[in-house]
């Protein structure tokens, strides 16, 4: 078996990979979507060859998180696909090993994932590492507003990547969103990526499905007072009686809220690659002095 990095040449190999492993196109989507980010970086998109022949393909694509109040180097591992037929042979796990050591030559602290919670604990991953956190929110306890929404604009995006840091910078596992135009937008035309203005002034930021606009994806505000400013103009698109949002305890403006719960996950999992703030992060959470991470996941998993 050879593990190495893809070239252009071993693209179709790939797509057809996550087609046939995952029964699907979303997974060769989602892949060829990550090659457009500035970010990426095609020696942590590995491949495996069986007898000559391509067989198992893993994206490991380079994020910064927050994590105990610090930027931290991380790489997401996700999708990994083998080939039916050459699945149970050890190629999976080459792929995982061999990506784990190139992230830790590129300098990256930590992977994690979302995935089958017995396997991958055999390669280090800590189970419950993240979780969900939503707040509900009566729609009758909103007042009308007149915050303007408009599409994202590449004007908008070093205030909106600001915005992001005041409301979610003291978020374990807040996946830093970039500072380039694509970064804001999602691939999927049913998605709309907005931002909310009272003047000149941006007070916040939502990314929400065109049909389920009452659960947004992302919501960023940099106080309480914007968040229900936010919400309020969120409501505007829904028939529905609450919203529910994805506020985190120590997302800004949480306090505005009845107290928010992370809901850990079994499936949400990180492993430490080099002695780094994991650890540290771990023990905060298991004696009760730090609430769980959540993660937003970037536009590329839209689809």
């Amino acid at each position: 078996m050879i593990i190495r990095p893809e070239t252009a040449a071993d693209y179709p190999a790939i797509a057809q990979i996550n087609v046939r492993a995952f029964g699907k196109g979303r997974e060769a989507l989602i892949v060829s979507l990550h090659r457009h980010r500035r970010e990426f970086d095609p020696e942590l998109s590995l491949i495996a060859e069986v007898d000559g022949q391509v067989a198992g393909h893993a994206l490991f694509s380079p994020r910064t998180i927050r994590l105990l109040d610090a930027d931290v180097a991380a790489v997401n591992l996700g999708p990994i696909a083998v080939l039916p037929q050459h699945q149970g042979r050890g190629v999976g796990a080459a792929l995982i090993e061999e990506g784990h050591r190139a992230a830790v030559k590129k300098g990256n602290e930590l992977s994690f994932l979302i995935g089958h919670r017995t396997y991958y604990p055999r390669f280090g991953y800590q189970t419950n590492a993240y979780g969900t956190a939503l707040v509900s929110v009566s729609v009758s306890s909103l007042q009308a507003n007149d915050l303007e929404e408009t599409p994202v604009g590449p004007d908008d995006v070093d205030a909106l990547h600001d915005l992001w840091r005041i409301s979610d910078g003291a978020v374990d596992f807040a996946v830093d969103p970039g500072n380039s135009y694509l970064d804001w937008v999602s691939p999927d035309p049913a998605m709309r990526s907005s931002v909310y203005r009272q003047g000149p002034e941006i007070m916040g930021y939502a990314r929400f499905h065109e049909d389920r606009p009452e659960a947004p994806i992302m919501i960023l505000a940099g106080d309480a007072r914007s968040v229900w400013a936010v919400a309020s103009a969120l409501a505007r698109h829904t028939a529905a009686d609450s919203l529910t949002l994805p506020i985190h305890p120590r997302s800004a403006g949480a306090d505005a809220f009845e107290p928010v719960v992370v809901q850990p996950m079994a499936a949400a999992m990180a492993v430490d690659l080099r002695r780094g703030r994991l650890r540290q992060y771990f023990e905060e959470v298991g004696q009760g002095r730090r609430s769980p991470g959540r993660v937003i996941w970037p536009v590329e998993f839209d689809l």
